[in-house]
């Protein structure tokens, strides 16, 4: 089989990888050797490939900009697509259509040049537009949901389809696409016009405010790794929680709490998938015992065999 894969990416000129690291790829560094990683670098590119792999019934996993996932120490079979599509395009009625695996930078740099506000609280936040739309990030009492009205889907059964919002089955930090198989190929978003030079003080204004909260960029994170969760109706920060356990800076050898932001887990650079894996639960464990409150995980654990949980 990974000689019919090889020759087939190879003949479209498709580049990838075999029996190689993921860890690279992700912005946490955590896993090992997979089967394939497959880099599309286009809507036409993914969806060929897409229909390749079904044909073959071969299960995948797609990811953007590698943060907010973590992979096993070893995943020999497990085909990776990193999704580097990157079209971007207006249509009537206020709405953008936007290929998912474009950056979130790069959105919002065609935001301020192209006069388009209400995606602000997109600033700092790592990865690409369909991550985002997988794990409905947002900040700031904004969510990329608020701004979706629908998009073009690689349904399970091979299919490209245009879905409404509602078939995204949004809820805070998660959606049908963070742990289903459909894959997202691009979103319509409703946009406002704004002021270039507002646009511009907003989004710095929040990249200057997770500068001063939040671990540099440099540093190996997943994102917050735990998502904020609701107590008598209204959400409690899972950083708070976990600093008033005393965890802040906490050091489990090769995995650590950051010492600037506790929702952030930090791989000191040699860690593996069980280190992660077991400090996260040992802070779940102080924080039910102290509070009563069990966090949930928002980062997505892929298990060995392509399992995502």
């Amino acid at each position: 089989m990974k000689e019919i894969i090889k020759n087939y990416l190879s003949d479209k000129g498709i580049r990838f990888h075999s029996d190689h690291e993921i860890g690279e790829y992700l912005t946490m560094h955590i896993g090992g050797k997979v089967g394939f990683i497959i880099f599309t670098q286009s809507n036409r590119e993914l969806i060929d490939t897409l229909l390749f792999l079904h044909s073959l019934k071969q299960k995948f996993i797609l990811i953007g900009g590698g943060s907010n996932i973590i992979f096993p120490d070893s995943g020999h079979d497990l085909i990776v697509l990193i999704n580097r599509s990157s079209g971007i395009s207006r249509i009537e009625g206020n709405i953008l259509t936007v290929d998912t695996g474009l950056k979130n930078t790069e959105f919002l740099e065609f935001c301020k040049k192209e006069n388009i506000a209400g995606f602000e609280f997109l600033a700092g936040i790592p990865g690409t537009i369909g991550g985002a739309t997988a794990v409905n990030a947002g900040a700031f009492g904004n969510s990329i949901s608020d701004k979706i009205t629908g998009g073009d889907i690689f349904t399970e059964e091979g299919k490209i389809e245009y879905k409404d919002k509602e078939f995204f089955d949004f809820e805070y930090r998660n959606s049908r696409f963070k742990y289903g198989n459909d894959v997202v190929l691009n979103i319509h978003l409703k946009y406002e016009t704004g002021e270039i030079r507002e646009i511009k003080k907003k989004i710095n204004e929040i990249l200057k405010l997770r500068t001063e909260k939040h671990p540099p960029y440099s540093v190996h994170t997943a994102g917050c790794f735990f998502k904020n969760p609701e107590v008598d109706g209204k959400k409690i920060s899972a950083g708070s929680l976990i600093d008033n356990c005393d965890l802040k800076g906490y050091d489990a050898g090769n995995v650590m709490v950051s010492g600037k932001h506790s929702n952030f887990l930090v791989n000191k650079g040699h860690a593996v998938f069980s280190e992660i894996e077991s400090l996260g639960e040992k802070i779940q464990e102080i924080v039910k015992r102290k509070d009563g409150i069990l966090l949930e995980r928002e980062v997505i654990f892929v298990s060995p065999k392509g399992e995502k949980f």
